[in-house]
């Protein structure tokens, strides 16, 4: 193949994948060449960017927007939502900002508390205080979402120097917006990475030091339509919660 034509090269390595593209700059110079090419990272790059994308300045090739996308999330809806690109895949990521979530007394001051953390996506996140009653939701437009895809979603979420009250899993649910409720099955979760429990999924830790644990999978086909909603919730035990921080919910694809 070394015989081929850059351009052809080119074209081969654009109907791979960038982990593909990647790899194949290694085989010999004209690879590299081809490889680095905008005609290749221009297919890897979503063919449509959400409302409000604007390409970060100082970015010479498609190959350098990429991996800004993959390694430097964008904020975007009045720095509510995040966008960013999964390495292997090139296909789309979202992170919901706490503030737009629909958390249950989220506003009142008696039982969260909205702080800035340095090592947070956003300027601020959820510090729950207090409540017997938990449950916090989010919504999606699924249009949003690379197609043919496998997704799954997650809380993002770390604990504040004395948390309480989450021994016990507690409910995740992920369905098309409207579902009605009786017709929505709960997954049973464990936000506290607690050895005893063998119940559901367990929270793990993240490389940037927050945990996340899943909420639910869903397949985003080309042409569907509506939001997911996707929620978390404890409201059938009567004991006091405290100590959870909330970071978001982030829905990216899931990967074999």
């Amino acid at each position: 193949m070394n015989n081929l034509p850059e351009d052809c090269i080119a074209k081969i390595l654009s109907l791979t994948t960038p982990l593909d593209a990647c790899r194949s700059s290694a085989v010999s110079r004209c690879f590299r060449s081809a490889a680095d090419s905008d005609h290749v990272w221009n297919h890897f790059l979503p063919s449509e960017f959400p409302e409000g994308f604007r390409a970060p300045e100082g970015l010479l090739t498609k190959k350098h927007l990429f991996f800004s996308l993959v390694h430097y999330p964008l904020l975007l809806h009045d720095s509510q939502l995040s966008f960013s690109l999964e390495r292997s895949t090139g296909n789309k990521c979202y992170m919901i900002a706490a503030r737009a979530l629909n958390i249950t007394w989220g506003h009142d001051q008696r039982y969260w508390q909205w702080i800035s953390l340095p090592d947070a996506r956003f300027k601020e996140v959820a510090a729950l205080k207090m409540v017997w009653w938990l449950d916090i939701t989010g919504k999606i437009n699924i249009t949003l979402l690379s197609d043919d895809t496998l997704y799954a979603a997650y809380l993002v979420f770390k604990w504040n120097l004395d948390p309480d009250g989450f021994r016990q899993p507690v409910e995740a649910s992920l369905v098309l917006a409207g579902t009605e409720h009786d017709d929505v099955q709960p997954s049973m979760v464990s936000l506290m990475q607690n050895p005893g429990s063998e119940q559901g999924q367990r929270a793990v830790l993240r490389s940037d030091d927050w945990y996340e644990v899943e909420l639910g999978q869903f397949f985003k086909r080309r042409g569907d339509m509506g939001e997911i909603e996707m929620s978390l919730k404890e409201t059938k035990r009567p004991f006091e919660k405290k100590g959870l921080i909330v970071h978001g919910m982030e829905i990216r694809p899931l990967l074999p």
